[in-house]
């Protein structure tokens, strides 16, 4: 069976391109890891994403946007896509599984990036995380330091502060790079100490558990240690696409190289959100690239799909 449509990843970018098609009367079939709604589920709050001034928790958009696809009674497939043939129809290779479709939709999203520093692996999960809702509970009254500089390092800075006694946002840049409301909420919070040209070099430990981090300022060579019982990693993702090599052109880092329409190099695939080349990471846009790559897509099948 050849399906109008397969969708690579249920976030927002999915999500949205999902209900578009459904609403369309497309046959869609949405491939996810793990569970339908990507990263929102780990979301505490969204702030920037329009029709909500005063922000939204990830599970509630989630919850909306999931309904909204699931509305067309869309097939969901729990696998892993491992390789793409590209053709007429495309092929979708997953654990043993072979999928045909018109036309594709990448939206893989992205994996949390780490800091690349000694014994941070070792510690991971040991002190170390990245989901400031999912265990930021655990690190009730403990010294916390947030890594990062984006928005969602600073939304998370401020929510551990319900929990942490204290939690330092680290960051290697000589500023912020949040929006002016985010870093005027972070510098001006009492229970928030900003470190910037920070740069963690080590995570140290002790009995299996995280009780710091060395750290270096402006470049100098010397080091001082910040004693800690948690480390927030939250310096943005890499994108999930290594599933692609080979099958469409991705840059230096690793996205998707799109036109304006959102198509890759491979005619009818197309990509959206996190994984798409020059991605401003933001649900807002995720979501505008999957309108735009679902509109392209349901002209190619209309093309192609006698």
């Amino acid at each position: 069976m050849t399906h109008d449509l397969i969708i690579v990843g249920t976030g927002p970018a999915g999500l949205t391109a999902g209900a578009y098609a459904g609403r369309s009367g497309l046959d869609v079939l949405f491939f996810e890891r793990e569970s339908i709604g990507g990263d929102l589920v780990n979301r505490h709050e969204v702030r920037s994403y329009p029709g909500f001034p005063d922000g939204i928790s990830g599970t509630e958009l989630r919850g909306k946007m999931v309904e909204a696809a699931e509305a067309y009674d869309p097939e969901v497939q729990l696998e892993t896509v491992e390789r793409i043939e590209p053709g007429e129809p495309h092929v979708l290779h997953t654990g043993g599984n072979e999928y045909e479709a018109t036309a594709v939709i990448l939206a893989p999203g992205g994996t949390e990036q780490r800091l690349g520093v000694p014994s941070e692996e070792e510690y991971e999960g040991r002190g170390v995380f990245h989901c400031a809702a999912c265990d930021g509970p655990l690190y009730r009254d403990e010294r916390i330091a947030v890594v990062g500089g984006r928005n969602h390092a600073l939304i998370d800075a401020v929510f551990l502060t319900e929990y942490a006694s204290e939690v330092l946002l680290v960051d290697s840049k000589p500023e912020l790079d949040g929006d002016d409301t985010l870093v005027d909420e972070v510098t001006s919070h009492p229970d928030i100490e900003v470190r910037t040209d920070t740069t963690v070099t080590e995570v140290v430990g002790e009995d299996g558990l995280l009780t710091g981090v060395e750290v270096e300022r402006g470049g100098s060579s010397e080091t001082e240690r910040l004693e800690l019982g948690g480390l927030n990693v939250n310096v943005g993702c890499v994108p999930n696409t290594g599933f692609l090599e080979g099958t469409v052109d991705l840059d230096d880092e690793g996205r998707i190289v799109v036109d304006h329409r959102m198509e890759s190099s491979a005619p009818g695939i197309y990509a959206a959100g996190d994984a798409r080349q020059d991605s401003p990471l933001e649900i807002a846009a995720a979501v505008g690239d999957g309108t735009t790559a679902i509109t392209a897509a349901k002209e190619y099948i209309a093309r192609h799909g006698e």
